[in-house]
């Protein structure tokens, strides 16, 4: 039966990032092969509103390379998507341009309503153990670079979805234009989420009961399906171990943390920042267990 081969690359705030998937009736999907490059996109939109020269330079590079690799692995057909890094800045267009002409890659800038459908299509895709959480009480948390989305759902059914600017790179770039010792980081930024979170709280919360958060990011959801899960289901962690795990955040080194969960020092940052923000979510919601099913 013939297989098909394709791409999907994320042009994110962060990363540059490819799948490559193989697709067959006999199998569903299956990975290939993942690749992903460091560029922070980011950091230029949400300072200066624009991405440099400089940047689009390395963005065409790596996407050339890209485009060599799917060559390589024949794929027949791709989807590439760029977030809030490109969609913020004020010469996306030309931008998204210079990348059509210089690599032949065609990013599409979606919108967060695009995104977050795609975002909730990848965690139903795990479709008993989804049905079954959100049968109670649940909050999805969709933690990106750029924003953070909390959707909350009750007896199957999406109740309320709120969109907060409160994404990881978009925080460490406020934190480090405060310019405060790095001791105090901690307390700001419990200070800056609690200042978002508590309106979001007074709105949407109130007598909700939240007994299971579902979290999707690129730091705490690998920490808790491979070092935190409570149960026999990969991915599962109560409130008492995910404290534990936010203590050992605070009362160590960046490098004692890289080490331990074998991760680059420099993301030690955006992990604190990504599991501060879930687990005042899932303090605020008074929830029992927090679920990252790794889409």
């Amino acid at each position: 039966m013939a297989i098909k081969m394709f791409a999907a690359i994320d042009v994110g705030s962060f990363e540059l990032e490819m799948g490559i998937y193989e697709i067959s009736q006999s199998f569903g999907i299956r990975q290939a092969d993942h690749v992903r490059h460091v560029l922070a996109l980011g950091r230029e939109t949400y300072n200066d509103r624009k991405i440099s020269y400089r940047l689009v330079e390395e963005m065409c590079q790596v996407l050339k390379s890209f485009s060599e690799i799917m060559k390589s692995y024949r794929v027949t057909d791709y989807r590439a998507y760029a977030t809030s890094a490109m969609r913020e800045a004020k010469n996306s267009q030309i931008v998204l341009e210079q990348i059509r002409v210089r690599t032949g890659l065609t990013v599409k800038s979606i919108n967060n309503s695009e995104l977050r459908l795609m975002t909730y299509k990848a965690v139903a895709s795990k479709d008993a153990a989804f049905h079954k959480i959100v049968q109670k009480g649940t909050a999805i948390i969709d933690v990106g670079f750029g924003s953070t989305q909390i959707s909350l759902f009750d007896k199957d059914k999406l109740s309320a979805t709120q969109n907060l600017r409160l994404g990881v790179l978009r925080l460490y770039e406020k934190l480090h234009r405060l310019n405060v010792r790095p001791s105090r980081y901690g307390a700001l930024l419990d200070e800056l989420l609690e200042a978002q979170l508590s309106v979001f709280k007074k709105m949407y919360l109130k007598d909700r009961n939240i007994e299971n958060i579902i979290v999707t990011d690129d730091y705490i959801s690998e920490i808790i399906r491979s070092r935190l899960s409570v149960r026999n289901t990969s991915g599962y962690v109560d409130r008492a171990s995910l404290q534990a795990y936010q203590e050992y955040l605070t009362g160590h080194t960046d490098m004692e943390i890289a080490k331990r969960f074998d991760m680059p020092e420099e993301k030690v940052a955006l992990l604190r920042i990504s599991s501060a923000i879930v687990r005042q979510v899932a303090c605020l919601a008074d929830a029992k267990f927090v679920w990252a099913p790794g889409v």
